[in-house]
């Protein structure tokens, strides 16, 4: 790691600074001052919040959250998720807790559903920027901060009910503070990551101890000496740690498992977690398949990964060409091995994130079940890289920027050329895609104009004014765009099915779906709806006495009509023609 930015965290704070300060692990000053949080926390509110209510539940996931949350609050049972009315046992029970909470507080509505996920993701951008100031700059841990919560994979699952933003904050959590309790060996630093992890226990089983486990042990492996390897776990004090998970998740995982009769047990933890690790449930995708997320999720800042990927992989390519420069790099590693023990704190903290990025990136690349959502947990330690690459790039010499200049106004060129894209696309999509980019261009065409700018100061060579507008850029974009996607989503795929769900209130009719279940019926007709998934269901439903038996058919299983004796009629459906509306009377 490059340590050229060691001495910036000194220039942050002046000498004649009023603002009063404390000290680090190290005994230097950390300015206590709250405006910085207090900025941080309002661009987090203004980049989640707004229009986070105003689209209706999304089917089929995010509307299985807020449903769900929905018939806990209304049932006032809360052992177990509830889906549909039934038990629920894919997931533990910390976030469907907190959905009812806010239920409680704020009224069920969509924006109470989401709003955990919206604010853990605000608070994952706060952890990022407190617990980077001990290692970096005030100026990169503000950085930081607001790349997380300005990266659209970041802002796009936090605009949604999942269980993925609350599991990723208190992962990142666990981590920057054991992290921390390794510098510093304040206990609050160990109590403070055990119980966020047991919280991650409980929000989503274990495969949260699993991944924080694996990433601080391959980081002590990686710095210290096999010798003194065994003290340092035991300094991290794991059997406190296990205590606590214990403490905090025994008492409802072993409730849950005995008032299912232990099928909470088998679902969850067999099918659940060993199943998706092996591939035996849905989402099987390739191994490439976070690749195009990463550069899409992180765009822009996926471009500042690939500057820093070009120079590792130059010296790659030099070292395997050059014998001499082989021979240096086995001497710098030889080096940096033995002097392991003695990283400066800066450099130890970029050495634990970039371990953190890499483990969360090729362990989920190497699962066979694969979801966007899955690598949120390795977004944060990339934020913090970006942002000592950043600072390193605005410290570099003019000769050190002929190397880098073209890559930056390439980069200007790239945004300007998506953003005319996305301008003209507009007319030939088709779907929400359509109404999402007809929608904003008037967005867009200032996102041009800026990004001209960010390019004009590329040129000149104003490396830090532009990167400063890079950064504004992004925030404003995320802040607008994000929002207009779900809405133009909501506008074309979902609005339609909700037109069908008000007719069936309006007839008082008996409704049934074929196959595929659709959370947002549940949320709309608060009842049970059966999902019929084979002839005898079928004309068990129609036998039954409740009329009229009215029936939504998704596109993708028409074939089931034959299922039923008699021949349904169709009354609507919707124009996507996603869902058709069937009487089998």
């Amino acid at each position: 790691m490059d340590e050229s930015a060691e001495t910036e965290s000194a220039k942050a704070t002046p000498a004649n600074s009023e603002v009063s300060s404390r000290s680090n692990a190290n005994g230097t000053a950390i300015s206590t001052d709250l405006t910085t949080p207090v900025v941080l926390l309002t661009v987090g509110l203004l980049l989640y919040l707004p229009w986070l209510g105003s689209y209706g539940p999304l089917d089929p996931t995010d509307s299985f959250f807020i449903e769900s949350g929905r018939e806990l609050f209304e049932t006032n049972q809360y052992l177990l998720p509830l889906q549909n009315y039934k038990p629920w046992l894919d997931k533990p029970i910390l976030y469907f807790w907190s959905v009812a909470g806010t239920y409680h507080l704020l009224g069920v509505n969509p924006f109470a559903g989401r709003l955990v996920s919206a604010l853990s993701g605000v608070f994952l951008g706060l952890s990022t920027y407190f617990f980077s100031l001990p290692y970096l700059s005030r100026k990169q841990s503000i950085i930081a901060g607001l790349i997380f919560m300005a990266f659209p994979l970041a802002s796009a699952i936090g605009h949604v009910s999942l269980t993925d933003m609350p599991l990723a904050a208190l992962m990142a959590t666990a981590l920057f503070a054991l992290f921390h309790f390794e510098k510093s060996r304040r206990f609050s630093a160990c109590l403070i990551a055990y119980l966020a992890l047991a919280l991650a226990f409980l929000c989503k089983g274990p495969i949260a101890v699993i991944i924080v486990g694996a990433i601080y042990g391959l980081y002590l492996l990686l710095t210290t000496k096999l010798s003194g390897l065994l003290r340092k776990i035991l300094d991290a004090r794991p059997f406190l740690g296990l205590a606590i998970i214990a403490i905090v998740n025994i008492p409802w995982y072993t409730m849950a498992t005995i008032g299912t009769n232990g099928a909470f047990f088998q679902d969850f933890f067999i099918t659940q977690n060993f199943g998706r690790m092996v591939g035996t449930v849905n989402h099987q995708q390739p191994f490439w398949f976070y690749i195009p997320v990463v550069l899409g999720g992180l765009f822009p800042w996926s471009l500042v990964l690939i500057l820093m990927a070009i120079a590792p992989l130059t010296a790659l390519v030099k070292t395997l060409v050059q014998k001499s420069a082989r021979q240096e790099q086995i001497a710098q590693c030889k080096k940096l091995f033995e002097n392991r023990e003695h990283l400066s704190d800066r450099t130890a903290y970029l050495f634990f994130m970039a371990i953190w990025a890499v483990f969360v990136l090729v362990l989920f690349s190497a699962i066979k079940t694969k979801l966007p959502t899955y690598i949120l947990p390795g977004l944060p330690p990339i934020a913090v890289l970006i942002a000592a690459a950043l600072a390193k790039l605005e410290g570099e010499s003019r000769e050190q920027n002929k190397k880098t200049s073209k890559i930056i106004i390439a980069s200007a060129l790239l945004i300007i050329a998506t953003t005319i894209g996305a301008f003209f696309a507009g007319s030939s999509a088709h779907g929400w895609v359509q109404v999402f980019l007809v929608d904003s261009r008037a967005t867009l065409a200032g996102a041009f104009f800026a990004a001209l700018y960010y390019l004009y100061l590329a040129v000149r060579n104003q490396r830090k004014q532009a990167l400063a507008v890079l950064t504004g850029l992004t925030i404003a974009l995320t802040a607008l765009l994000v929002p207009k996607a779900n809405i133009a989503f909501y506008k074309e795929r979902q609005q339609p099915f909700e037109e069908l769900i008000w007719r069936i209130k309006a007839a008082h009719a008996d409704i049934a779906t074929v196959v595929v279940e659709a959370p947002s019926l549940s949320y709309f007709l608060h009842r049970r709806v059966e999902a019929l998934r084979d002839p005898a269901e079928a004309n068990k439903y129609l036998a039954s006495g409740k009329k009229p038996h009215w029936l939504l058919v998704p596109r993708e299983v028409m074939e089931s009509l034959k299922w039923f004796k008699t021949e349904p009629q169709l009354i609507a459906k919707t124009k996507n023609s996603k869902w058709s509306l069937y009487s089998l009377e």
